[in-house]
């Protein structure tokens, strides 16, 4: 069986289409930095004449996120020493926690998958993805605790995390209740979002979050219990009774107004605070 080699991580090519072939031979040598991942992903989505701003509904997103380019972002991530320490940390929290039934949405390759069951022996993963690629499915062929599932219709899990999901959705909060409605009463629910314009497909729309969600999130019917040591940008909440849509929907309405503008001034007194810490 030949396999393609990129940056050291060995593919099979019986798993790849042509297509998937061709782009990932053209890609360079040496493991590339994140701003290049960011750069090659932005192109991707110009080279779609995507528009980040129109409803999806009017463009061909389905092409961006079919395209090759999430290949080569699921292989940097798995090669990426930050990404790896971010994986670590978040398994090593859940283990503390004692959880045994844990989704991870979006879960893509399946590398946190496989970290979490590596940090908790009896823990058993489903990795939600509708569409999961030939390579995620291959590579986790013969892991007998994970599971790739196409929706989360099958609740109560002890945990669910999505890493870098809501900011490339139109409605967010309606998935974060969904994953929240999937949780056991006391289930932990970690978030690692990134209300950030780092990259084109992170809709501008989702930015007011930024500051606010977990105040958002605990209108919905969540405790906010603070972030996960090692990984400080995964917000950890636990269920905490009754899931209200409709009070989350007025929070979000008042993030809306405010949270742009608090983004704002956020990020200038921020830069005021690093002007006097070098003065």
């Amino acid at each position: 069986m030949d396999n393609i080699l990129i940056w050291g991580y060995s593919v099979p090519s019986t798993w790849l289409s042509q297509a998937e072939t061709d782009y990932l031979k053209g890609l360079p040598q040496e493991l590339p930095t994140v701003e290049w991942v960011w750069e090659e992903m932005d192109r991707v989505w110009h080279e779609l004449n995507l528009d980040n701003r129109r409803p999806f509904a009017s463009q061909n997103i389905g092409d961006y996120y079919g395209h090759p380019v999430w290949l080569m972002n699921g292989i940097f991530t798995a090669l990426d020493p930050v990404s790896f320490s971010h994986r670590i940390a978040i398994s090593n929290h859940l283990k503390l926690l004692g959880v045994k039934s844990i989704a991870d949405y979006g879960g893509g390759f399946g590398e946190l998958a496989r970290a979490m069951c590596h940090a908790i022996p009896d823990a058993v993963v489903s990795i939600v993805e509708p569409y999961p690629s030939r390579v995620g499915l291959e590579r986790l062929r013969n892991e007998p605790r994970i599971r790739f599932v196409s929706d989360l219709s099958a609740s109560g899990y002890d945990a669910i995390i999505a890493q870098d999901v809501l900011e490339h959705l139109e409605d967010p909060l309606f998935l974060a209740y969904q994953i929240a409605n999937a949780v056991t009463e006391e289930g932990r629910l970690i978030f690692a979002n990134c209300f950030y314009p780092v990259i084109q497909c992170h809709l501008p729309s989702t930015y007011h979050f930024r500051h606010t969600f977990p105040w958002v999130m605990e209108s919905l019917g969540l405790r906010y219990l603070g972030t996960v040591e090692g990984a400080s940008h995964a917000l950890v909440f636990k269920r905490v009774g009754r899931l209200n849509l409709a009070r989350a929907r007025r929070a979000e309405t008042v993030s809306r107004l405010f949270g742009q503008p608090f983004n704002q001034v956020h990020m200038s007194l921020s830069r005021i605070k690093s002007l006097v810490l070098r003065s």
